[in-house]
């Protein structure tokens, strides 16, 4: 598993924070540590801590940032065309929409996905994607009791890469 996929916490500097509240980002600390910190748009949401939790993060605790769903949607909208999973599925269906489904779903993409696990959606004509036709689910929720947002491996690396290249 990569590391990007660990629910990682820390300070907006990448250090061990003792404060009562924990950012969660999917850049690891290594990566925050080699940009000199975290922009905003890398910062997923907010951690109150909470000593009856015993170290576990619940959804209750977490409050997303909406400069990082912003972006996240964002990317998805750029480069989600691009995704070679997307442009099989599109080639497949000629003429729908395919949804972005955030893959920490309980039954896995090709289960019952709940609509919270729905990221977003594309439309599709003639086995093509329209690139501006992304559509973002406002009911997406971005950690819940499945942890983290988990975007299918294109999607994700290439919205970790962006992260990355933001100006500290």
């Amino acid at each position: 598993m990569n590391d990007y996929l660990f629910h990682v916490t820390m300070s907006q500097d990448g250090s061990e924070s003792q404060a009562n509240e924990q950012v969660l980002s999917l850049l690891s600390p290594d990566d925050v540590r080699a940009i000199g910190g975290l922009r905003d748009e890398a910062i997923a949401g907010v951690i109150e801590r909470d000593p009856k939790a015993k170290g576990k993060i619940l959804p209750q605790q977490f409050h997303p940032n909406p400069p990082f769903v912003q972006f996240m949607h964002t990317v998805i909208k750029i480069f989600g065309p691009h995704d070679p999973a997307l442009q099989t599925a599109a080639a497949q269906q000629q003429e729908s929409w395919i949804y972005i489904i955030d893959i920490r779903t309980p039954d896995g993409t090709p289960g019952r996905v709940p609509p919270e696990d729905i990221v977003g959606a594309f439309e599709v004509k003639t086995g093509h994607i329209i690139k501006e036709s992304y559509s973002a689910n406002q009911k997406h929720i971005i950690f819940s009791d499945n942890g983290l947002v988990q975007l299918l491996p294109f999607l994700q690396e290439t919205l970790i890469r962006e992260l990355k290249r933001l100006p500290v």
